[in-house]
């Protein structure tokens, strides 16, 4: 065997991302059904979505270029009759020729699902003409003339729409397709009796698939009950579910202790020489500075490179498989640290560094049976996208070999990486069709937890705002528009909370499947008929994760929140955002909110800790965790005290205001607290605080509490003295402004009083911090106006001295504090009855003066405010 420096090899590959850290989670094994969970085994890999080359959570589009294999979506849409050689699954290609006759042979019904048979959208192409593609491609699939009038039904398709529903929606429809007359495949008549899956009778709730994995409904749009499981929300699950096999700040994560987490760091090429700490994976800069490469250690412990060559030889080998299985890996890549280094990076090459003990014996050819699964979760990307361009590969190379290749004549030379396909034994860069290439594909899955179309950012289940997201390479969440030299794409696409786009260049050279909650578009994107071989875990080597052994994990599933009318009824996993607003009348004033909260757990032990702390900033991973209650938890429900805990945590950050509104009497500023709380459990709950270096959780949940609100204050539009005749000698008339802040009730027009007895009000359920200003007046010497005489016309608060309104120097064009509460954060303790603002009053004073323009009309003062945060 050859060894090599480390005895370490690397494969690479591309675009930034980085991961959920959360605990290890193992679901509880269960026979047939997991509800409401996703069910990961070695029967479903990616649970409902398992087995299919590409799965859309909604649309999947497809314009000219043939496609072949399993596909399930909730709606297809074709846009070319004529889609080349050999069609789809089969449809166009000759009868005459067999070149894929066996593959379709073999290929597992149903070939197509379709949830909503009808539906089209007219923005992406003419739903009757759609319709005519459909029912053409779907009735020539695989066109054998060896069974009787050349129809064949290995390539089958299942739909939730009735035939009568299909034809209400399109009567009339016919195709023509040639030289197969006899079945009427070419009607909706023909296609259900000839292509449609025998005992579905439009129920897809029916298939095995669905009922062994809980799902009984596809979208999660629409009304939904308790007992709903969306298609879409698996999806979302499985994300999750690999996303959480990673304990918490952690970067690997091994099923087996025959593969270690080897930490290492290389500061070659870093521009800044700044030393890195020590991690797996690490992060070095390239020699093109606009692409970072990401190392990754798949090192067997009998290939341990920190201890001497004798005590390896006395450690036992790696195993590939136990009872038929093969392990799996989890890593997770940090977004921020690929620009740690160089702000400007725009791609990333990752390298897996394997090990000898992954190697044949030649100690040149990678062994694809040795590999274990790989999981690669990407975090914190969001509406930012993951595009696969070049300056993005795969690759395999060794830690003195990493350079990415700006050219095809790159590959393989020294100092640069080699190509995955040519390293497990491909015949070439981009042998698509070998064994071993597919093989490599089948063991990696792409996870990217947090990526987001776009155009549907923050994520929108809106029927038609889905149905226009993410449908082309500048919006989807996951593109694979170019690639890199000497390359191809390599594992499954798991997209969450997105949509994928392949466009043309790519040239259809992608090792993998596509699970994507919201759209797949293949615009003139050829997929190979070899390709479902490289879907993950379809090839009955992958581990039953829903077994945790002897020690079943706990795991935060969700979290309940109600408002005080249960009017606004939310349920979040982990990383999701409730959102109540002060509008909607059911919140209780600050700081209580009124908010009811329940923790929903599983797998728990007889007794555990339960901990929080607040991430004020959202990204707080330095505070040290607070004991929830006094004691240990017992069950799976934990009922939050609002009055302790959510309505603290609503006041750990200052409101953020939007722009200010002037109405005819209002001022008012649109708020939005938004605040981050985070729970961890524990063995025991003997500490009442830990260190956030010190805590050893076995799970954690995080979600964000958002509130809005709106701080108004009504003013009165005037303010009279009356017609009385001020042409006293002494004396003065005075008016009262009262002053008030108010929680309980928001009012379109609050009561502001009479001009004769005006009044202030101020609505401000939140606390907020403000400042109320009366405009002071110009002052002038003559008598005619007598609110501008200079000192005439004079203001105080409450019991002060009163003060010239028209001075003969003013210190600025307002007066500062009319009214006014501390901007300082509210603490729990602070209510309204303990608040000084409890109540004032403003008085105005105008002195009589036998000088003053004589009116028949009311003396109304010309008062002007202003409010600021």
């Amino acid at each position: 065997m050859t060894k090599r420096k480390y005895g370490l090899i690397a494969l690479v590959i591309g675009c930034f991302a980085t991961i959920s850290f959360v605990n290890q989670q193992k679901v509880q094994a269960t026979g047939t059904v997991i509800k409401n969970k996703s069910r990961i085994d070695t029967e479903y890999p990616l649970s409902g979505a398992s087995n299919f080359m590409m799965v859309a959570g909604n649309q999947f589009v497809q314009s000219e270029s043939p496609f072949s294999g399993r596909i399930m979506a909730n709606s297809v849409i074709l846009k070319k009759q004529w889609i080349g050689p050999s069609g789809f699954n089969g449809s166009t290609e000759s009868s005459t020729n067999t070149a894929y006759d066996n593959y379709f042979k073999n290929l597992k019904n149903p070939a197509v699902i379709i949830n909503d048979f009808t539906k089209g959208n007219e923005k992406i192409y003419d739903k009757t003409e759609g319709m005519k593609n459909l029912v053409f491609h779907l009735g020539g699939m695989w066109q054998n003339p060896l069974v009787e009038d050349g129809l064949s039904k290995n390539t089958e398709f299942a739909t939730d729409t009735s035939k009568a529903d299909a034809e209400a929606a399109y009567p009339g429809m016919s195709v023509s397709l040639s030289g197969f007359s006899k079945g009427q495949q070419g009607t909706f008549e023909g296609l259900w009796k000839n292509k449609m899956v025998e005992g579905i009778n439009g129920n897809l709730a029916k298939l095995p698939q669905y009922v062994d994995n809980g799902v009984n409904k596809y979208e999660t749009s629409g009304g939904s009950t308790a007992t709903d499981y969306s298609l879409q929300q698996n999806i979302q699950d499985v994300s999750q579910f690999y996303a959480n096999l990673l304990p918490e700040n952690a970067g690997f994560w091994s099923s087996t202790d025959e593969i270690m987490d080897l930490k290492q760091t290389n500061p070659i090429n870093n521009e800044n020489k700044v030393s890195r700490p020590v991690s797996n994976p690490f992060y070095i800069t390239d020699p093109w500075p606009e692409v970072t490469d990401v190392i990754i250690n798949i090192v067997a412990k009998a290939d341990d490179p920190t201890v001497s060559a004798e005590t390896r030889e006395k450690t036992k080998p790696y195993t590939t498989e136990v009872d038929g299985k093969k392990p799996i890996v989890a890593v997770s890549i940090d977004r921020d640290r690929l620009t740690e280094n160089y702000k400007k990076a725009k791609h990333m090459n990752i390298q897996f560094h394997f090990s000898d003990s992954f190697y044949k014996d030649d100690g040149k050819t990678l062994d694809s049976e040795k590999i274990p699964y790989i999981v690669i979760n990407y975090k914190n990307f969001n509406d930012k996208r993951f595009d696969f361009q070049p300056g993005d590969g795969f690759y395999i190379g060794s830690v003195d070999n990493f350079k990415y290749p700006l050219n095809e004549t790159d590959v393989g030379e020294p100092g640069y990486v080699n190509s995955i396909a040519k390293e497990v034994g491909g015949a070439s860069d981009e042998d698509w069709s070998n064994p071993n290439v597919l093989k490599f594909g089948s063991h990696l899955l792409n996870n990217f937890t947090d990526t987001y179309d776009a155009d549907n950012y923050p994520e929108s289940f809106n029927q038609d705002k889905q149905d226009n997201s993410g449908l082309t390479a500048q919006t989807a969440a996951v593109s694979y528009t170019s690639r890199s030299p000497g390359t191809m794409l390599f594992g499954t696409m798991l997209i969450p909370h997105g949509s994928y786009y392949a466009g043309s260049s790519t040239h259809g050279l992608y090792i993998g499947g596509v699970v994507a909650a919201n759209n797949i578009t293949l615009d003139n994107a050829i997929i190979s008929p070899e390709h479902d071989k490289s879907v993950f875990g379809n090839n009955q080597e992958f581990p039953d994760l829903n077994d945790g052994g002897d020690a079943k994990k706990v795991t935060i599933d969700s979290i309940d929140l109600n408002d005080p009318g249960s009017k606004n009824s939310q349920s979040l996993k982990s990383g999701g955002t409730a959102k109540f607003d002060y509008a909607d009348g059911a919140l209780k004033p600050a700081p209580s909110l009124g908010i009811t909260g329940e923790l929903k757990l599983s797998n728990v032990p007889n007794s555990y800790g339960l901990y929080y702390r607040y991430n004020s900033n959202g990204n707080n991973d330095k505070g040290e965790w607070h004991r929830y209650s006094s004691g240990t938890q017992t069950e799976t429900s934990v009922e939050l005290d609002q009055e302790s805990l959510l309505a603290d945590l609503n006041n750990q950050t200052k409101a953020t205001a939007g722009t200010m509104k002037t109405e005819a009497q209002k001022i008012s500023y649109p708020l939005t607290k938004t605040s981050g709380i985070e729970f961890a459990t524990t063995a025991d709950a003997k500490a009442a605080t830990i260190a956030a270096d010190k805590i050893e959780t076995t799970a954690t949940f995080k979600f964000t509490l958002q509130i809005d609100a709106s701080l108004e204050v009504t003013v009165p539009a005037k303010i009279s003295f009356g017609t009385d005749i001020l042409g006293n000698s002494s004396g003065e008339s005075t008016r009262t402004v009262a002053i008030n802040e108010i929680q309980l009730t928001q009012k379109t027009v609050a009561d502001t009083g009479t001009p004769e007895e005006p009044r202030v009000v101020v609505y401000n359920p939140l606390l907020s911090g403000f400042n109320l200003k009366l405009a002071y007046l110009d002052a002038n010497a003559t008598s005619q106006n007598p609110f501008y005489i200079t000192n005439n016309f004079k203001y105080n608060i409450n019991t002060a001295a009163p003060v010239p309104l028209a001075p003969d120097k003013s210190d600025g064009e307002w007066i500062d504090g009319i009214l006014k509460r501390d901007t300082t954060a509210q603490s729990l303790e602070t209510r309204m009855g303990d608040n000084p603002l409890k109540e004032s009053s403003l008085q105005l004073h105008l002195p009589y003066r036998n000088d003053y323009q004589i009116s028949t009309d009311p003396y109304e003062a010309p008062m002007g405010w202003q409010l600021t945060l």
